[in-house]
């Protein structure tokens, strides 16, 4: 699965509202269900308020960021000790 969360999102669900964006919303929502299930769970929550959605989005969308960083430290950490030299862009 691929995701594509772009900055302006948030200001889109603001602007336009979350039904508007339903599609993204759940593929959000699939996207977090393993480590922010109460998140998953709200953003899709069609009898939920709308403040609770948009609260729910910016909790999946820091924690599907803090994974991505994660991910990343993990990589960097793992690939520092190999070999003299390193390409740095």
């Amino acid at each position: 699965m691929s995701i594509s969360i772009t900055s302006d999102l948030g200001y889109r669900l603001a602007e336009d509202g979350t039904i508007a964006h339903q599609a993204e919303l759940e593929e959000l929502a699939e996207a977090v269900k393993g480590f922010a299930p109460g998140a998953a769970a709200a953003l899709v929550d069609r009898a939920g308020t709308e403040i609770a959605r948009l609260r729910a989005w910016a909790v999946a969308r820091s924690a599907l960021m803090g994974r991505v960083a994660d991910a990343a430290a993990d990589l960097e950490s793992a690939t520092a000790g190999r070999g003299a030299f390193r390409l740095v862009a």
